[in-house]
């Protein structure tokens, strides 16, 4: 029962604390909308000349500060909102890319006081050295350099006492803004705020659980165990928990150090090739990306192998997004708007009122720009936005995956730009792409791909003579009916009806003729048996018979 009260008064204070916030920036629309205008203290007319200063700014502007102040539940919340240009504006979008994750560092006391605590021992039965400050703080965690008693050199991220009680009360605040926001908005109801916020709650949920970091780690440096250009640092696991993540210190240099890429000789247009073949490999291929390729978190060896850092943020895509991410691909490179705008009409919810006609149109635009290009003068960054513009346009809601790696490729472009301006990413997508094609209609793949769906139709065909049995006893005792509400089209029914049944069951009866010949193989070897086949010819003679008969009445 304490506990109960104290998380609620916790709670009653950052709805103030954000009430008070969101004024101090301007923003009282959202104050009025999540209904916190009581537990704003101070009256507008007491604002300061210093907060006066803040309206003058433009409101991108003022929604990224107000970010920053709110801490690090919602810094991460802006970030994973410049990624969504399918759902704000571009100014917007802008702005908040500009989001900084940097604080001051924690006391070293309290730092080692998490890991102790973590790691359930002191601090010197782990490590023979362990540096006091912080190679980065950030507002979830700070990275420290240490050595292991074994002597093995580490990095051991840390995260920041008190940073999961905050973002849980965070998160619940934000499930009960985007309740409001669904119910009393056209937007929210649109893009179902609170199936998002459930989804920033799962992101937030993982990135406070450095063990989460740790498997993303293991999978992909087990998808590319046999690719000598990619190296991804090992995690020692025995010094790793929840808060705290152990892994090996790698001595490189860091992509976004020209200079120092320049002084260890490092071929930067090899290096910026690898790059955009690697990323798009995890995305198309592997389906586990990392999802934050800035500079920042990858750095070259001196052999030249890249190394992924910081792998707290990847993607992961189910099968059939990775089609339709592939599908998109392939568009962009063959050029074809039916093609893109199709993956993006099977990526994302299309509300019932799009003009599928237009979005065509406005895709195609975006083709005849790129017609006459040369793959490699093809801008990825600016082709992408464009094309997340056109979902914003037409109000297409893009799963989180789906804007995930189309950062990752834009963030991706703009580091391949600066280690070599010549290189594109579409060029370099072409050869992957006709490989995903060819993958794609690989008979063995299309035979597998029956054979895992047929078990799962078994009962289906168990039951289908039985079932277009009692549709003929309805047929012929004429009880099949087709019913319509609208008196307009009474008459058309009534004359149409007789031929729409004849068309649907001959439809029928072709579909099971092709299914016995194709079971005429493939059912022997499945089943070790021709019952399927039998079943299907006798069906469908019956009903070519029946289809017979009523057409003479």
């Amino acid at each position: 029962m304490l506990r109960m009260f104290r998380q609620r008064l916790r709670q009653f204070h950052r709805y103030r604390q954000i009430a008070r916030i969101l004024t101090k920036h301007g923003f009282d629309y959202f104050v009025h909308l999540f209904r916190l205008a009581d537990l704003v203290a101070y009256p507008r007319r007491l604002v300061t000349r210093r907060q006066r200063t803040v309206y003058r700014m433009s409101a991108p502007e003022r929604f990224r500060i107000m970010l920053q102040e709110l801490g690090p539940t919602f810094i991460k919340l802006g970030q994973i909102m410049s990624t969504r240009a399918d759902l704000l504006p571009q100014n917007y979008i802008s702005e908040l890319e500009k989001l900084q994750d940097r604080v001051p560092p924690v006391r070293f006391e309290d730092i080692s006081k998490q890991v102790e605590q973590s790691l359930n021992r002191p601090l010197a039965d782990i490590f023979a050295h362990f540096e006091e400050e912080p190679l980065a703080a950030a507002s979830i965690a700070q990275v420290h350099r240490a050595t292991l008693k074994t002597g093995e050199d580490v990095v051991v991220k840390v995260q920041r006492p008190g940073v999961a009680e905050l973002t849980a009360v965070d998160v619940q605040i934000l499930r009960d803004f985007a309740y409001l926001a669904e119910k009393h908005t056209a937007w929210g109801q649109i893009y179902s705020f609170t199936e998002m916020a459930d989804e920033f709650a799962d992101t937030i949920a993982e990135e406070t659980d450095f063990r989460v970091e740790g498997r993303h780690a293991d999978t992909i440096r087990h998808n590319f165990d046999t690719d000598d250009r990619v190296y991804i640092p090992k995690v020692y696991w025995d010094f790793t928990a929840k808060e705290v993540l152990t892994m090996e210190y790698v001595d490189a240099v860091k992509l976004n150090n020209l200079q120092a890429l320049e002084a260890a000789g490092i071929d930067r247009s090899s290096l910026a090739r690898t790059l955009a073949d690697v990323l798009l490999r995890q995305i198309l291929i592997d389906g586990v990306f990392h999802a934050d390729p800035h500079p920042g978190n990858l750095a070259v060896l001196p052999d030249g192998r890249l190394v992924f850092m910081d792998l707290g943020i990847i993607g992961n895509l189910t099968p059939q997004a990775r089609d339709h991410i592939g599908t998109m691909v392939l568009g962009l490179v063959k050029r074809s708007a039916e093609m893109v705008s199709r993956a993006i009409i099977e990526m994302g919810q299309v509300p019932p009122t799009v003009n599928k006609d237009a979005l065509q149109r406005d895709i195609y635009k975006l083709q005849q720009k790129y017609y006459e290009i040369p793959l490699s003068q093809i801008n990825i960054t600016e082709s992408l936005t464009e094309l997340l513009q056109v979902a914003f346009k037409h109000r297409i809601k893009l799963p989180n995956e789906t804007t995930m790696v189309i950062k990752a490729l834009i963030t991706t472009d703009g580091v391949v730009k600066k280690l070599d301006p010549r290189i594109s990413i579409v060029e370099i997508a072409e050869p992957i792409g006709r490989r995903i094609l060819q993958e794609r209609f690989n008979p063995r793949r299309l035979q597998a791909l029956l054979a895992e769906k047929l078990p799962q139709y078994a009962h289906l065909l168990e039951q289908f003579p039985f079932q277009v049995s009692e549709l003929l006893e309805q047929a012929t005792g004429g009880t099949f009916k087709l019913n319509q509400e609208n008196p307009a089209l009474n008459r058309l029914a009534n004359n149409a009806g007789k031929w729409i049944n004849r068309l649907v069951w001959g439809f029928i009866t072709g579909t099971l003729f092709i299914t016995a010949g194709l079971f005429a193989d493939i059912g022997y070897r499945l089943f070790n048996t021709f019952e399927v086949v039998d079943a299907a010819l006798v069906t469908a003679f019956g009903l070519l018979l029946w289809l017979l008969l009523t057409s003479r009445r």
